[in-house]
């Protein structure tokens, strides 16, 4: 690292230094680094990183900026070792990136060495070494020393001492602390946080600074605020599964999408979503009402201004854009019942009316499924309304990941007055939580409602 010691130097011959292996995008809380010689100081935003530092985390959180385009977003609790970096601007066979993740949780995208060939880009845990092609995901190293791993996109490899596997984008991996077991897939999955956090700041190598981060002049020690770049947000991704609930002119039925890009903000909150025709955006001065994950599936409520495949509409505090999205389930479970519930209060976005007449309700139910090849759903679901409680029973089956529920109102509807759709997802490894979406059409009262919800496997 570019550290206080050398800054005269730098400024002497700065062309005799070769370009640093990283850049600190953003720093939260307490982090530290330590270089070869050991010496332990705070990261702060701004600073350059070499090969042979290491990043504690502590309480904190950290976001590095690699030279070939990756990046590296460090959880709290987290030892992070740039071991063996280099890249020169091109893909000739010398570049590499070698890391080590000792303990904690990180978040990556991979650069240009990771896009090419997986065998230059590596990170060794504890208990294994992982290495990828395409574009990233989440490692965890867990208490016992085991490793967790999950892609969103490109295939990863997990290897130890007694084997290694190729683990596809959606599924965990694990690598047990146990020295003479295998790699294998799991059901589990990395907790790793909210999308990394994303506020870069431009910074020249040499630069010196006071313990807030600030640039000082050598000559005259006087603070200068440094130039600030436009905040950018992390990378888009691709081949999520989606379930949006809204209302707009003759738009009024869960949409759900697969193969969806998705883009997150620094908080891991949906901000956009692509399909191959269709595009939804929270526009300038939309915000989130609600908002959860929990690692495989994320779900919220957008307000304000967005913007739909139809146009833009402004949605009041009483009304939203529900949203769940994950990555869907390759394969279902071949046996076995499963139940699905809310893990908590939170783990539903509040149905609201579309007209916005009352404050947003709340939302209860769960699933039955029993897979065998397929999967056979049944579950019943209330949306209660400050005014209104609508109560209904669903019945359905897949052989993929998507679901639409047949649906029927056991109370708040009079005969042939409503109309219920509740259709949804499931998502992860091996089919341990479900997203789903729901609209109520109540003509005999002339209302809407609209909600999301993120069931977990009990």
């Amino acid at each position: 690292m570019r550290k206080f010691a050398y800054a005269i130097a730098l400024l002497v011959a700065a062309g005799d230094v070769g370009a640093a292996a990283a850049r600190v995008d953003f720093v939260y809380g307490t982090v530290s680094v330590a270089g070869l010689d050991g010496r332990e100081q705070p990261l702060l935003r701004g600073a350059e990183l070499d090969n042979g530092d290491t990043v504690r985390t502590g309480e904190g959180r950290a976001q590095l900026r690699f030279s070939d385009g990756a990046y590296v977003s460090l959880q709290p609790g987290s030892e992070f070792a740039i071991r063996d970096y280099r890249f020169d601007g091109k893909t000739d066979g010398a570049e590499r990136g070698f890391f080590g993740l000792a303990k904690g949780a990180m978040r990556t995208v991979s650069g240009l060495i990771g896009r090419v060939n997986r065998d230059r880009y590596q990170i060794t845990t504890p208990t294994a070494t992982i290495g990828i092609r395409g574009t990233g995901g989440v490692i965890q190293v867990r208490d016992d020393g085991s490793t967790l791993v999950v892609g969103t996109s490109g295939i990863w490899s997990l290897t130890n001492a007694t084997g290694s596997i190729d683990v596809p984008a959606g599924v965990s991996a694990l690598a047990p602390a146990a020295p003479d077991s295998p790699p294998q897939r799991t059901s589990q999955a990395p907790q790793a946080g909210p999308a990394p956090l994303v506020l870069p700041v431009a910074y020249v190598q040499g630069d010196q600074r006071d313990a807030n981060g600030n640039l000082l002049d050598l000559t005259t020690a006087q603070v200068v605020l440094p130039p600030v770049a436009p905040p950018t947000e992390p990378p888009p991704v691709t081949g999520f599964d989606v379930v949006f609930t809204y209302d707009r002119l003759d738009e009024f039925a869960p949409d759900i999408g697969s193969n969806v890009t998705v883009r997150f903000n620094s908080s891991g909150q949906l901000v956009q979503a692509d399909s191959s025709s269709r595009g939804y955006r929270l526009g300038t001065g939309g915000t989130h009402a609600d908002f959860g994950t929990d690692g495989i599936l994320t779900w919220g409520r957008w307000i304000g201004r967005v913007v739909l495949p139809g146009g833009e509409v402004e949605y009041s505090p009483n009304q939203g854009f529900h949203y769940v999205v994950g990555l869907p389930t390759i394969t279902l479970p071949s046996t076995g019942t499963a139940t699905y519930g809310l893990a908590s209060a939170n783990s539903a976005t509040r149905p609201t009316y579309v007209s916005g007449i009352t404050d947003p309700g709340t939302f209860t139910g769960s699933l039955t499924v029993v897979f065998n090849g397929q999967a056979n759903i049944t579950g019943a679901f209330q949306a209660q309304m400050p005014d209104h409680t609508y109560a209904w029973n669903v019945i359905g089956g897949t052989s993929t990941a998507n679901f639409s529920l047949a649906t029927t109102p056991t109370s708040g509807c009079v005969v042939g007055g409503c109309t219920i759709r509740t259709d949804g997802f499931f998502a992860g490894a091996a089919a341990e939580r479900a997203g789903l979406g729901y609209t109520i059409e109540d003509t005999s009262r002339s209302q809407k409602v609209v909600g999301a919800a993120a069931l977990m496997r009990r």
